[in-house]
């Protein structure tokens, strides 16, 4: 693909999308981690893709990453409601300099205040919008669009959209108890790249077994209910350590639930990593705990390479996870199941490369980032006919 600073040039197949996310790469969240994986796929198949973000200090305000033209142009401001003006304007602007580039705006996060600025586009020159719904349940895109200043107006306007993706059934269920109309729903679920994240020859560690957690440490993310059931679970297997990866505002909240539960010696906070798959490696269970998702990444990775998964029973976990065939699904805020589940993981060595085995082929067959490519591509070319 043919691409100079300035200008997204146009491709053979004539499919020219434009991606409107707020953070970009080297971020590193759930939605930018799949807008990523997406663009490049997209560039290998030889479409037209480009990535607008929000402008971050020290990096260029243009620059190509593994192919992906990306645009680090929009800006705020930190003075409350100036901070989502500036952000609408910048979009704005930049759509409109590049009207003439781009067929498809693929808004990623639904309630992005650029969700608002390219269905204007749609009406002006005809462009098409897809708009990305990230999280479902108490995280939900719908619900965060409610909460904000105009968020009636907002729901009724995002109405307009060409196309919104739905992660799993939850959000699917969302969007249509929200008054969208089911022609525009379409079900495409997040994508694992399955051959960085792969099928380990993991080693018998025999005395000393290895539970990890991968994610924000926030409310929402239940690590308070993992940490209670690790309490549990030591007074009956003490060969055994947890390491939590990530950070976020209750890190230091849980690093002292940790000492309060006097379990500090065989918990391992590790704070934030960019080598999720060599974490995985050293990796015996994965477990998430949330009470809220979307559809988690790291579950995705953590089930392609293999590993026994115990995660409630929340967003799209229950599409991912068939309990007892591929994993296990546990309630939501109920430290005493977690601990039942991991116990009997750590107890039974052909459970656990059965339900490792069956991850990986789930994960082959239905969320591959090349199948999740595909369904974009198909859907593209439906709104460009």
């Amino acid at each position: 693909m043919d691409v100079r600073e300035g200008r997204i040039v146009v491709s053979e197949n004539n499919l020219r999308v434009l991606m409107v996310i707020s953070q970009f790469y080297p971020l590193r969240g759930g939605a930018e981690v799949q807008a990523q994986q997406l663009a490049k796929g997209l560039c290998k198949r030889g479409i037209n893709v480009a990535v607008l973000t929000r402008h971050l200090k020290g990096l260029p305000r243009y620059e190509l990453i593994e192919g992906i033209p990306v645009y680090r142009v929009i800006r705020t401001m930190p003075l409350g409601a100036l901070w989502g003006m500036c952000y609408m304007v910048s979009v704005f602007l930049f759509l409109y300099r590049k009207r003439n580039e781009y067929d498809i705006i693929h808004c990623h996060i639904l309630q992005g205040l650029h969700t608002v600025i390219a269905l204007i586009f749609k009406y002006l020159f005809n462009k098409k919008v897809v708009v990305k719904m990230s999280s479902s349940g108490e995280t939900s895109d719908l619900k965060l669009l409610k909460e904000v200043t105009l968020g009636s107006l907002f729901m009724r306007w995002v109405k307009n959209v060409d196309a919104i993706i739905s992660v799993c059934k939850q959000s699917s269920r969302e969007i249509v108890d929200n008054g969208f109309s089911r022609d525009i729903l379409v079900e495409i679920p997040n994508g694992v790249n399955t051959q960085k994240y792969c099928n380990k020859t993991h080693q018998d560690r025999k005395k000393l077994k290895t539970i990890t957690y991968v994610g924000r440490l926030d409310g929402y993310k239940g690590v308070d209910y993992l940490l209670n059931g690790f309490k549990t679970l030591l007074s009956k297997i003490d060969t055994v350590r947890l390491i939590i990866v990530g950070t976020g505002p209750d890190e230091t909240h849980l690093k002292y639930l940790a000492q309060e539960l006097e379990i500090q010696e065989h918990v391992l906070f590790k704070g934030k990593q960019e080598n999720i798959a060599a974490i995985l490696d050293e990796t015996d269970i994965f477990v998430l705990p949330s009470l809220s998702e979307g559809m988690s990444n790291v579950l995705l990775e953590a089930m392609a390479c293999s590993l026994p998964v115990v995660a409630t029973a929340v967003g799209g976990n229950s599409d991912l996870i068939s309990d007892r065939y591929n994993g296990i699904l546990i309630p939501p805020q109920d430290s005493l199941s977690l601990c039942e589940a991991l116990v009997e993981l750590l107890n039974d060595d052909g459970l656990t490369r059965a339900l490792g085995n069956a991850a990986r082929k789930t994960v082959e067959d239905h969320y591959s980032m090349e199948r999740i490519t595909d369904d974009y591509v198909s859907l593209y070319s439906q709104l460009g006919s």
